[in-house]
């Protein structure tokens, strides 16, 4: 992934967290937005730490997106996003899971 491509997702985030926070509305395309971002951040990438180390630098690239939503939101705005971020950063997605019949 390009560098480019990187700042394309993490301002496609950060437009989709300040929306909902805004309106309260497409909060599953921000949750896919986010999670689009933090995988292109490498944040969900397997390594030595096991899953610590996933959960960690997913915390540490979704508290990137919430800095980067200071300037346009409130402190109420602010806090609802920052509870949406750690939902979001616990419930690592299971890629590889397929629903069988």
């Amino acid at each position: 992934m390009t560098d480019n491509e990187y700042r394309k997702t993490r301002k496609a985030a950060v437009d989709a967290l300040i929306y909902w926070a805004k309106t309260g509305m497409r909060q599953f395309s921000m949750r896919d937005a986010v999670n689009n971002h933090l995988e292109a951040s490498g944040a969900n990438r397997p390594s030595i730490g096991g899953t610590e180390a996933i959960l960690a630098r997913r915390k540490i690239a979704a508290n990137r997106l919430a800095i980067d939503c200071l300037y346009a939101l409130s402190k109420d705005e602010l806090s609802k996003v920052d509870r949406e971020l750690e939902d979001i950063v616990e419930n690592v997605p299971k890629y590889g899971c397929v629903m069988k019949r």
